[in-house]
């Protein structure tokens, strides 16, 4: 029996990809299919190459296995944008509460500031009244 070169297979190097169960079966059988061999009368020169129709069926499973894994990508990243966007609205939402909240105390400590000052002026002008008699009382 004759051995033939070795057959060199690049596959691609994917990071963040996930594989399924699904895909290394198709990866197994794919590596299990019995291939031809060359035949030792050389009448046949059969060469360890898939059939045409072969290779379209294999990449035609493995664009769907692709195209499925981009469809599931696609619907993980949707769902995180889709959760981070009810975060911040939940997040804006409670800014918006705490800010009414501390606009509404600011202008009720501006009010009573400005009582307070308006009442501090009038117990002025008493106590400016008060001094006053208080001298007119000692001159007589």
């Amino acid at each position: 029996m004759m051995f033939e070169d070795p057959v060199h297979c690049h596959l691609p190097v994917l990071e963040d990809v996930f594989y399924s169960t699904s895909d290394f079966h198709d990866l197994s059988s794919f590596l299990e299919t019995e291939l031809p061999v060359q035949s030792t009368s050389g009448s046949e020169t059969n060469r360890l190459v898939f059939s045409l129709e072969e290779r379209k069926r294999r990449r035609k499973i493995s664009n769907r296995e692709s195209a499925r894994r981009s469809r599931l990508r696609k619907k993980n990243h949707l769902e995180n944008v889709t959760e981070q966007v009810d975060r911040l609205k939940a997040q804006n939402r409670d800014l918006k509460n705490r800010l009414w909240l501390a606009t509404h105390r600011c202008q009720a400590a501006q009010r009573e500031t400005d009582r307070l000052r308006l009442e501090s002026f009038v117990l002025q002008q008493y106590l400016v009244e008060l001094h006053a008699s208080l001298n007119s009382m000692q001159l007589h």
